[in-house]
């Protein structure tokens, strides 16, 4: 089974469990998703990309407080984590409500091993950029071939 497939039907089971709390006369059953209807999306988007000396990731964390954003590396693990906050509009008011808010984390396996003590983060425009320093054995090494 493919993974979008997974989620697709994932989807569909937690909004026919919905309609059934909802036959029963309770509220609605809670989203299982930080993005609502979006199950297979992670949050926050990510860009990776890398050059001789760095890992760069780049997170879409637009409309939150940059002060409630976590960083942390583990060899070649990143995990980003914070809080958007919610709107003070009742969620009963909404005609649609498709920003999400609420706590979130997400793990990242970086393809090779970095320095956490030399890593730096920027707070830009909605934008969380990660500079990722390479360790030593990470980086290319250029080996000279010798002709006899």
């Amino acid at each position: 089974m493919s993974f979008w497939k997974m989620f697709q039907e994932l989807e569909e089971l937690r909004h026919e469990m919905s309609e059934a709390v909802k036959d029963m006369g309770l509220e609605k059953f809670p989203k299982s998703a930080f993005l609502p209807g979006i199950s297979a999306r992670r949050f926050p988007m990510v860009n990776i990309s890398d050059d001789q000396d760095s890992v760069i990731v780049e997170a879409l964390v637009p409309g939150l407080d940059p002060a409630s954003l976590q960083v942390s590396v583990i060899r070649n693990t990143l995990t980003l984590s914070g809080e958007k906050a919610r709107s003070k509009i009742t969620e009963d008011a909404y005609h649609r409500y498709e920003r999400g808010a609420g706590k979130f984390s997400r793990t990242i396996e970086l393809p090779v091993e970095v320095d956490p003590d030399k890593v730096s983060a920027e707070y830009k425009n909605g934008i969380l950029t990660i500079t990722l320093p390479k360790t030593e054995s990470s980086r290319p090494r250029s080996i000279k071939v010798q002709v006899n």
